[in-house]
């Protein structure tokens, strides 16, 4: 296989994983080698490759006889990945209060504006981007690892409760952001933890909700 063919190979993958965490394409969509080949331009071998990486990632299942699908988003996976996430985020920040340079820290200011998502994206990148930020900045790598693909697969739980409670909210996440960067500013590992955990819950509570009401769940 040449470098170009691999280098399409994860292209196709990381478009089709990206499309399903914004929701472009929605939970329980039907996914279509022959389709998919179409649209990319390519042998069925290499959309292939990409939908068994993205079951690989729980984010497509196979149905017998029937190819592919997104897998749907139900509440209990939801209510258990913030659980999961929590801890994780919460050892992240004890590494990052404790590691992490003052001018790596002094970096995370730029989340602190009333508009900070205005100029990226909408408050959903803004979101995510700030979560991936702060991980970004863990010296563990495994750990590192783990944060970034949990904070990227959340995006598919957001967009969809922001489809049911409509967009606004933003004031306390942006409050909980500037509350998680000052006591990170501050070396405070075990005030930044707890405050990330607060704010994981409170998340948790908002889109658990949302999802009881969506028409995707599974």
């Amino acid at each position: 296989m040449t470098k170009l063919a691999n280098v399409k190979r994860e292209e196709i993958y990381r478009q089709l994983r990206e499309e399903v965490l914004s929701c472009t394409i929605m939970p329980g969509q039907s996914l279509h080698e022959n389709e998919l080949a179409a649209r990319f331009g390519v042998s069925k071998s290499p959309i292939r490759d990409a939908l068994m990486r993205l079951e690989a990632d729980g984010l497509v299942t196979v149905q017998s006889r029937k190819g592919y699908r997104v897998a749907p988003v139900s509440v209990s996976d939801a209510s258990d990945m913030y659980e999961f996430r929590a801890r994780i985020e919460e050892a992240v920040m004890e590494i990052v209060a404790e590691s992490a340079t003052d001018e790596e820290l002094t970096s995370l200011n730029r989340f602190r504006e009333p508009d900070a998502w205005a100029d990226r994206g909408g408050f959903i990148a803004y979101n995510r981007d700030f979560h991936r930020s702060v991980a970004n900045l863990c010296r563990n790598k495994r750990l590192r690892a783990v944060a970034l693909d949990l904070i990227d697969q959340f995006n598919r739980f957001t967009f969809i409760s922001l489809a049911v409670i409509g967009p606004g909210h933003y004031d306390r996440p942006l409050s909980d952001h500037i509350a998680i960067i000052d006591q990170l500013q501050a070396r405070e590992a075990r005030k930044a933890a707890r405050l990330v955990g607060q704010h994981l819950e409170r998340g948790r509570r908002r889109v658990v909700g949302a999802l009881s009401q969506a028409a995707v769940v599974g």
